[in-house]
């Protein structure tokens, strides 16, 4: 492979980070290319570059690994910048409960849904325009493959900027566990990475990230078409448990693929799906653990399987591999621009999700033509976030509060709009003035 540069932003995060680099070293062998971690937490990204080498040196592959806590040096010469940064996603989230709680308690409260994920955009945006500048001044013509949430918001605003951005997120994959099961080939959801079901059943599916709908379900081996007995299994009231889902496809004809998690962040709130979900990081002992295997993976005193025992499903480094060595890849759900009208009932400017390859000559998203069913919802989960990304590349208040009377979570608008109004003034410090 020719030698290529990919910085790789968030890289001390304890799940994604050993993935990309199981990914882009031990499966897709870059060869002579470096990859360039950075992340503020210099001991986990020190950690994890030492992670990265052991996995070089045990293959046999010539890839360099090296760490930066300074984003300019990572940035230098990239030819793909892959970011899964947040910043100070904790304390940031936590600030935002506690100014929810105190205006609007009770409200869903998520880091793309709601107030919540309209506050957590607008931190993520002003990350990313920075990240966007600095792509524009270091390594212009980079490609940026964003994992980093609320996915479709972050992305478009990068295109804003004039970055070439794809967006990588796996949460539909779900589908296939959900459906395995409601077509009764188990009483309990099957895991990643989702056997026997991905081989066995050829699905389409698409819309936008986190509400991704299934249009088509038949058997891979026969071609017959399944989608009518799972609707038929879900009215007797077979059920996967996600409650929400089920109900909209017993009312749509189509099921929505991520699951109740992700797609409650969409619909005004019904008590079928929880109305909180907090970020993860682990306990602190947790952590330490974490930190104390990569040390002794580093050293060649471990293996570092057990770091890919709850892995990243997201897979840039295939991309990656598609563009530059010519290694063709296909992805059941890729977030792209719809500048190639790849779904027509969606705008040009809307980041949609759907099937796509990749391969030399570039990223081809598969056409998908919208049930009329479930076209306006996802029309306006788009308009959603073009709000919202409008709100923050413009800085205007006015938006923001625009976006709080389109987003069907907030039933309450008035009190959303000074839950909204605090988030602005606490985060003030890395958002700036809204006029």
């Amino acid at each position: 492979m020719a030698d290529v540069k990919i910085a790789v932003l968030g890289a001390g995060s304890f799940v994604f980070g050993p993935s990309l680099l199981n990914d882009a070293i031990v499966e897709r062998r870059l060869g002579t290319a470096e990859i360039a971690l950075m992340d503020p937490n210099r001991q986990a990204v020190e950690l994890m570059a030492g992670v990265g080498r052991r996995m070089a040196r045990d293959t046999g592959v010539a890839t360099t690994v090296t760490a930066h806590t300074d984003r300019a040096a990572a940035l230098a010469g990239a030819d793909f910048v892959v970011c899964s940064a947040a910043r100070e996603l904790w304390p940031r989230f936590a600030t935002d409960c506690a100014v929810i709680a105190r205006h609007y308690p009770g409200h869903l409260v998520t880091e793309f849904g709601g107030v919540a994920g309209i506050s957590s955009s607008l931190r993520q945006i002003a990350l990313i325009r920075e990240i966007c500048a600095d792509v524009h001044r270091l390594c212009p013509g980079a490609w940026l493959l964003n994992v980093a949430n609320p996915l479709p918001r972050v992305a478009q605003a990068a295109h804003e900027e004039g970055v070439r951005t794809i967006g990588f997120c796996s949460a539909s994959l779900s589908g296939y566990g959900f459906l395995w099961q409601l077509l009764g080939h188990a009483r309990a959801q099957i895991r990643f990475p989702f056997e026997p079901a991905i081989s066995r059943l050829a699905v389409t599916m698409g819309g936008t990230n986190h509400l991704s709908w299934l249009t088509a379900l038949s058997d891979a081996a026969t071609g017959e078409d399944l989608y009518p007995e799972v609707r038929r299994r879900v009215t007797e009231g077979a059920t996967a448990g996600n409650p929400l889902s089920e109900r909209l496809l017993r009312e749509t004809g189509y099921l929505l693929m991520p699951g109740d998690a992700h797609v409650r962040d969409f619909f005004a709130p019904t008590g079928e799906a929880p109305d909180r979900a907090e970020p993860s990081h682990g306990t602190p002992a947790e952590r330490q653990a974490r930190l104390d295997l990569m040390r002794a993976v580093g050293a060649g005193e471990a293996p570092w399987d057990p770091l890919l025992a709850h892995r990243s499903w997201e897979r840039p480094a295939d991309v990656i591999a598609a563009l530059v060595a010519g290694t063709p890849a296909r992805f059941t759900s890729l977030n792209l621009i719809n500048a190639a009208g790849q779904m027509p009932d969606l705008p040009a400017g809307a980041f949609v999700e759907t099937a796509a390859r990749a391969d030399r000559t570039g990223v081809h998203p598969e056409r998908l033509d919208l049930p009329t069913a479930i076209r306006p919802l996802v029309q306006r989960t788009a308009a959603v976030t073009d709000m919202v990304v409008r709100a923050a590349r413009e800085r205007r208040a006015g938006l923001v509060l625009a976006a709080v009377e389109m987003d069907p979570t907030i039933t309450d608008k008035a009190a959303g709009r000074a839950a909204i109004a605090e988030c602005l003034r606490a985060h003030a410090d890395v958002l700036g003035p809204f006029a």
